[in-house]
C-alpha cells in the first residue's frame, strides 16, 4: 500500500460535466489507497435515492489494474442541486450534507456508527455539488432480521447520548436548528388543499373521514407537541434513520458497524426524535411488516436506552419516550406535501409507483392504514405532555 496518499484536489477532479477515466483515476486511486493503480474500464448506473430536488447518486465501478493484477472498484457520486433552500439556516439546506462532509465531523462519529467515506467534492460556478464516497454493501441480507434493528438503535443512542452527555452542542453553522418545527411549519399550504380536496378518491382512500379529522386537529395542536420536543434534552440528531438509509458492516464474526447515509437534514434536535424515522419509515416503506410493528418498537426503543447508557447518560426514560412518540408530528403532518403531489401530479404518481411497485391506490391504502396505526404516538405524546406540563 502506498504511503502519503492525498485526497484529490479540486484541481485534479474535473467540474461537474462528463466524467472521464481522468476523472475518475484520483478519486480510485484515493479510495484504494494505491497512487500506482491504473483505471482500466467504468460503467455507471442510477441508484435510487437521495433526499430533496435536484439529488441524484450514481454507482460508478470497472476495473483497474496494478503490475499486472485486475482489481475491481467501485464509487457512488451523489449529485446536489442548488434547487434547495441557499440559506444555511433552512431546514432543506441543500449544501448541509457537503458541508458537513467537508468540515471532517463525519470522520468523528462515537459509538458503533459511522458514514461513507468522502473521496471527493466540487462544486460549479452554479453552485451544483458533486459527492464522490465510499460504495458501501450490506453484510446482513435483506430483509434485515428485526433483531439486527435493535443493534442499529443502540449505535443511535450512543450517538445521541454522546452529545447529551456534553455541556454545549456543535455549532457548526450548517447543523440545521429546529428541523421539525421548521419541516412540519412548511405543509400549512397542504392544509388548505386537503380542506378543499376532502372528497377526491385517492385523498379518501389514504385518509378516510376519521383520519382527515385527526390530522386537522393535530394542526390545529402542533404547537402543542413542537413545544413540548424544544424542552426536552437535546442532541444532535440524524432526522433520516431508516432501513434505506443504513447499511451493516462486519466488523467481527458477532459485531457488526452501521454505516449511516443522506446526511441532509442533520442537526439540532430532542432526545428519541431519531426513533421516529427508524419506526416510521422503516414500515411505511415496505421494510419491516406492519404485522410485526409492536415487536419492531420494542426492540428499538430498548436497544435506543441501551445505546444512551453505554456512553453514560442516565436521563429520565419518559423524556425519551416523549421525544419518541411527540416526534409522530414530523410524519403526520410533515409528509402531507409528498403524499398529495403522488395524488395530483401524474409524473410523480409514476415515480411512487415504480419505487413502491404497486398503484397509488394500494400505496395510499397501506399508508391510510399505517397512518391509523401509528395514532397510538400521538395518544401516548398527549398523554405524556400532560403529566410534564
Amino acid at each position: 500500500m502506498t504511503r502519503n496518499l492525498n485526497k484529490p484536489t479540486e484541481s485534479q477532479i474535473p467540474q461537474p460535466s462528463t466524467v472521464t477515466t481522468t476523472t475518475l483515476a484520483p478519486l480510485v486511486q484515493y479510495a484504494m489507497q494505491n497512487s500506482k493503480i491504473q483505471v482500466l474500464n467504468w460503467h455507471h448506473e442510477q441508484l435510487h435515492g437521495g433526499v430533496g430536488k435536484g439529488t441524484a447518486i450514481y454507482r460508478y465501478s470497472g476495473d483497474s489494474e496494478d503490475h499486472g493484477r485486475k482489481i475491481p472498484w467501485s464509487l457512488i457520486l451523489k449529485t446536489v442541486q442548488p434547487s434547495g433552500n441557499r440559506s444555511v439556516h433552512a431546514w432543506d439546506y441543500y449544501k448541509r450534507e457537503v458541508d458537513a462532509y467537508q468540515s471532517g465531523w463525519l470522520n468523528t462519529l462515537p459509538g458503533g456508527l459511522s458514514a461513507p467515506r468522502l473521496f471527493g467534492v466540487t462544486e460549479s460556478a452554479d453552485g451544483t455539488c458533486w459527492i464522490w464516497l465510499e460504495d458501501v454493501n450490506n453484510d446482513v441480507a435483506d430483509p434485515w432480521p428485526l433483531a439486527h434493528y435493535r443493534v442499529v438503535a443502540r449505535h443511535i443512542g450512543q450517538l445521541n447520548g454522546t452529545f447529551l452527555t456534553q455541556e454545549t452542542l456543535p455549532d457548526h453553522s450548517w447543523l440545521s436548528r429546529d428541523w421539525i418545527r421548521h419541516y412540519v411549519e412548511q405543509s400549512a399550504p397542504c392544509i388548505d388543499l386537503l380542506h378543499q380536496s376532502q372528497d377526491h378518491p385517492l385523498v379518501r382512500r389514504w385518509l378516510p373521514e376519521e383520519l382527515m379529522k385527526r390530522v386537522f386537529h393535530l394542526w390545529d395542536d402542533r404547537d402543542l407537541f413542537l413545544n413540548a420536543l424544544d424542552r426536552l434534552p437535546q442532541t444532535i440528531c440524524h432526522f433520516d434513520v431508516h432501513r434505506r438509509n443504513l447499511f451493516a458492516r462486519r466488523v467481527t464474526v458477532q459485531q457488526f458497524e452501521t454505516l449511516l447515509i443522506d446526511w441532509a437534514f442533520v442537526g439540532h434536535g430532542p432526545v428519541g426524535a431519531d426513533l421516529n424515522p427508524l419506526m416510521n419509515a422503516s414500515v411505511a416503506f415496505f421494510d419491516v411488516d406492519v404485522a410485526d410493528a409492536q415487536r419492531f418498537e420494542d426492540l428499538i426503543f430498548e436497544g435506543y436506552l441501551t445505546g444512551l447508557h453505554d456512553v453514560g447518560w442516565d436521563g429520565n426514560r419518559q423524556d425519551v419516550r416523549l421525544g419518541y412518540a411527540a416526534s409522530c408530528v414530523r410524519y403526520a403532518l410533515g409528509t402531507l406535501g409528498p403524499v398529495l403531489m403522488m395524488i395530483f401530479d401524474q409524473n410523480s404518481r409514476l415515480q411512487a409507483e415504480q419505487a413502491f411497485h404497486c398503484s397509488i391506490g394500494d400505496l395510499l391504502n397501506y399508508w391510510g392504514h399505517i397512518r391509523h396505526y401509528f395514532g397510538y404516538m400521538e395518544d401516548e405524546a398527549r398523554r405524556l405532555i400532560k403529566l410534564t406540563s
